[in-house]
């Protein structure tokens, strides 16, 4: 069944789109790396978040003001916590570059087959450490502050232990430094990454119909963070492939989990509900 053009989630597929010309405009205007990746996930959540005021999902996951600020505070946390890792990946890369006599083969690669694939395996390594996290209580001790909120936002995308930061950047960064992708793919790969990550948690409301096969999507999230354990699947965020590949992919066009929030995870999850 097609989804009708105005059920679409605009915001979502327009704010994908301008990456392109973000790309051209700071490889132009010579952009370093971090600031780039700062405007793009800072221009990403403000957009969004006006999205979210005027087409939201569900009026009462608006977020509030002291939720804003705890959210706020996150942010700073873990831009910290993300820093602090990424000085240890660049100790690593540098230590692992003596090593090398040549770059690695990815470095070969046209950009058009460098990109998704640094996309897909930058999600690999978190989507197993994201299921491991729902499966084993010590590491979910760590992960359950990300679903404690029983609304989705683009604000609360922010809400992760610096833990589950750290986590997640060095099981993502580390088999693209040992596979020697050029800098620029993996700017763009990152921060694809990073605005998926907001843009799946965004309260706007609308499909990406069946591109939701190939990228990840708030309609697709939301089942992530059900109360009930056996829908709380997708695990990936930027793309669904993985989920796809291990068999906990869930796709339900036009509905939605009833409650969103905590749940106790069981060493043996339940079968997933039927559709």
């Amino acid at each position: 069944m097609q989804t009708p053009l105005r059920s679409f989630n605009w915001p979502h597929l327009l704010l994908l789109l301008a990456l392109w010309p973000y790309a051209a405009l700071t490889a132009a205007t010579g952009w370093s790396a971090d600031a780039v990746l700062g405007a793009g996930t800072l221009g990403a959540l403000l957009w969004l978040m006006l999205w979210e005021r005027r087409l939201p999902q569900r009026q009462q996951w608006q977020a509030q003001p002291a939720e804003l600020a705890r959210d706020g505070a996150f942010l700073g946390i873990n831009a910290v916590a993300d820093a602090l890792a990424g000085a240890l990946l660049m100790g690593l890369a540098i230590y692992w570059a003596s090593f090398l006599a040549e770059p690695g083969w990815a470095a070969d690669l046209p950009p058009l087959l460098a990109l998704p694939l640094a996309i897909a395996l930058g999600e690999l390594g978190p989507f197993a450490l994201h299921r491991l996290a729902h499966r084993r209580p010590w590491l979910w001790r760590i992960h359950e502050l990300h679903h404690r909120p029983a609304k989705l936002n683009a604000a609360n995308s922010v809400l992760a232990h610096p833990i589950n930061v750290i986590w997640n950047k060095l099981a993502r960064v580390l088999p693209w430094l040992l596979l020697g992708f050029e800098p620029q793919v993996l700017l763009w790969a990152a921060l694809f990454i990073q605005v998926q990550g907001i843009a799946v948690h965004a309260n706007i409301r609308g499909s990406l119909g069946a591109l939701d096969l190939l990228i990840g999507s708030a309609e697709l999230h939301r089942w992530h963070h059900s109360v009930i354990e056996g829908e709380a699947q997708n695990y990936g965020t930027a793309i669904p492939l993985w989920d796809q590949v291990f068999g906990s992919y869930i796709r339900r066009p036009g509905k939605e989990p009833a409650l969103l929030g905590l749940y106790e995870p069981s060493d043996d999850p339940s079968a997933i509900p039927a559709a």
